[in-house]
């Protein structure tokens, strides 16, 4: 009986570590989808502005990049750069109509130029991003902004930075390192570590499904130990996707949020069930010993997921949120807090 259970935990891992080692040839190898979606460029079209297209040198590495300045208005326009979330999208198929209505449609009307960046390996981008990490990303980030800082068309001395998901961390790294970078904003993105986000996110399907006491226990000490073993392969193999969630999982931008001097906006949903907002109230509220400092803002969106798009229930998995109102509210916050600093 002990044999057959050394063996069915045995091939368990071994089972476990397939998978990931097939996600992450896929990632390193197969980075798609590769096109933008059909209706990217008539979209861009039909924009009052002007379209660049030009490359970001990030140490070396050219990363392809797209330039939106609103036509009229400032000789010198105000800009923002816009850094993703994890995966492996370009920025031209990015969470359907995300970057169009919450980016495109918020900062163009307000006289700010725009720049959208592959991420390494995407597009024309040089590179990988799996071989990256949060820290690589916000050098490459903060390239982008002295990119814009350098262009004949943009007010250097306005130049903000706007991330989703992952891309959260990002822009809070480069504020706290570049006081120079003129505001942050952070879309659904946590300010704990990625290990906590991930155990955070599990707890919340495991209450879900219906899971309490022993039961809830036992799910996420098995959600644990699969994340574990897998930062074990990727610390081992220093390979793909799991290389990349090795270098990452503990990463924490503590330190980089108590040097930020410049205005920062964090926005939650409701019903996200990737990044839950009381859990990041209490961790900002811990790290700054319950002074959070009023250059920092919060703001919940009724109702919102991850990509912000309106659900009823955070448990109803049956619903695709793609095929969900997008969450007006997010706009509106956003044009308020533009408009509270000035802008």
């Amino acid at each position: 009986m002990k044999r057959k259970v050394i063996y069915i935990i045995l091939g368990l891992f071994l089972a476990v570590g397939i998978f990931f080692a097939w996600k992450s040839i896929r990632d390193e190898f197969f980075p798609i989808p590769m096109d933008p979606l059909p209706g990217w460029e008539p979209y861009v079209k039909s924009l009052d502005a002007e379209y660049q297209t030009l490359f970001v040198d990030a140490g070396g590495t050219q990363l392809e990049a797209a330039l939106f300045i609103p036509n009229g208005g400032d000789s010198k326009k105000p800009a923002v750069v816009f850094s993703p979330g994890s995966g492996d999208s370009l920025f031209s198929n990015y969470a359907v109509d995300f970057i169009e209505t919450f980016i495109l449609e918020v900062f163009l009307p307000r006289d700010f130029a725009v720049l959208l960046v592959n991420k390494r390996g995407m597009g024309e981008s040089e590179g990988s991003y799996v071989k990256n990490s949060i820290e690589g990303r916000a050098e490459d980030l903060y390239a982008s902004v002295q990119t814009l800082q350098n262009h004949p068309q943009v007010d250097p001395d306005h130049v903000g930075v706007i991330g989703h998901s992952q891309g959260g961390w990002v822009v809070m790294q480069v504020a706290g390192e570049h006081p120079e970078v003129a505001f942050f904003i952070s879309l659904a993105g946590p300010v704990t570590t990625i290990y906590e986000q991930t155990v955070s996110r599990h707890g919340i399907y495991a209450s879900c499904i219906g899971l309490s006491g022993a039961e809830y226990e036992d799910y996420i000490n098995k959600q644990i130990r699969k994340i574990e073993l897998g930062m074990k392969l990727g610390e081992v193999t220093n390979f793909g996707l799991l290389g990349f969630d090795y270098r990452t999982m503990h990463y924490s931008p503590n330190e980089f949020l108590l040097q930020i001097s410049n205005p920062g906006l964090y926005v939650y949903g409701t019903n996200d069930i990737l990044v839950t907002p009381s859990v990041n109230y209490e961790r900002l509220e811990e790290i700054f010993d319950g002074e959070v400092p009023s250059n920092l803002k919060t703001v919940e969106i009724a109702g919102a997921t991850h990509s912000f798009r309106l659900i009823e229930d955070i448990c109803d998995f049956s619903v695709n949120p793609d095929d969900q109102e997008q969450a007006a509210q997010l706009g509106e916050e956003l044009n308020n807090w533009l408009a509270e600093i000035g802008y």
